[in-house]
């Protein structure tokens, strides 16, 4: 019994990397390579707990102006090892923290908008700075990236109330309204990614 329950778990487990493989060579394929990619999540995020210098942050920020861009042939082939987004996650987190701290012990109601922002900047703009590091051609600046952030974020809700304008979805409760909805904000958010990535006329 208890080998066949062994077995069963690895005919699982060899199913799902499958699909892994799959996926990645499907991806993979978009940059002319034409085999699976193994993805090493401990590996890839081991720098997260080592200690790195200020330095070390300043050179991954400057990187995607004219003179800072690599060419094709002097991009690394090392695997990306992304560590300084977990630096701005923590420093928004101590800042959400000492503004909680200054709202229940001082009570200051001044503090409720810096919670409200901090806290719901926090997460998704560290994930930002994560797809910015593991950008291995380095062909985008800070700037740019705060830019796609900031501006197409906003823009996605504004082509969203378009298209809520244009295609009716319904009252929201049934199964076709959920669908419709569905629709309708991701497109917008394609809208919006395609115009970036048209105006940057990068690959």
């Amino acid at each position: 019994m208890t080998q066949q329950f062994s077995d069963e778990q690895l005919k699982q487990r060899k199913h799902r990397q499958n699909l892994l493989d799959d996926a990645t060579k499907e991806l993979n394929e978009w940059t002319g390579e034409n085999e699976a990619v193994e993805i090493h999540l401990f590996r890839m995020f081991s720098e997260v707990f080592k200690r790195h210098q200020k330095d070390e942050a300043d050179a991954l920020f400057i990187v995607g102006t004219k003179t800072t861009t690599p060419s094709l042939a002097a991009v690394s082939s090392a695997p990306v090892k992304p560590w300084l987004f977990s630096r701005v996650l923590a420093l928004l987190g101590f800042s959400f923290g000492l503004l909680t701290l200054l709202f229940l012990v001082f009570h200051s109601n001044k503090a409720v908008p810096g919670m409200i922002f901090i806290g719901s900047l926090a997460v998704p703009f560290s994930l930002a700075i994560m797809f910015f590091e593991i950008n291995v051609y380095k062909n985008i600046s800070v700037f740019q990236a705060t830019e796609v952030f900031l501006i197409g974020g906003i823009a996605s809700l504004v082509a969203t109330m378009v298209l809520y304008e244009i295609i009716p979805s319904g009252n929201g409760t049934d199964l076709m309204s959920a669908l419709a909805i569905g629709f309708i904000e991701e497109t917008a958010k394609m809208l919006i990614i395609g115009y970036f990535i048209n105006s940057f006329r990068l690959n």
